[in-house]
């Protein structure tokens, strides 16, 4: 749908969390995927990510979370080093211990099937 006259159609970032399966341990392995859509409103990217989302998990035979975190870009042209997803966090832990916590406690090791 193109924009009417005097508005203007705006860049999100929607993050999604699928499972992408389960590993031959038994460990279930989650995908978190960003993807950027032109949207209006809040609610025609929700719309339109959900969308996205549920084709893209049927396509992949994966299971998507309901819940979507969006971010509205700040109306500037995407070009190289731009800022897609931003978001804060807060915890009793240095860097190094929240990026552990994060990040590397749930790694996906694919040599470890």
């Amino acid at each position: 749908m193109l924009p009417m006259i005097g508005e203007t159609m705006e860049w999100y970032a929607v993050r999604n969390v699928f499972h992408f399966g389960v590993k031959s341990d038994g460990k279930n392995v989650f995908e978190e995927r960003v993807v950027v859509f032109q949207a209006e409103s809040f609610d025609e990217v929700h719309s339109k990510a959900e969308a996205e989302a549920a084709q893209y998990a049927k396509d992949n035979d994966f299971s998507v979370h309901d819940m979507q975190e969006c971010y509205r870009q700040d109306g500037e042209n995407l070009i190289d080093g731009y800022e897609v997803w931003s978001q804060l966090f807060e915890a009793h832990l240095s860097l190094e211990a929240f990026y552990a916590t994060r990040y590397e406690k749930f790694k996906y090791d694919p040599e470890n099937v």
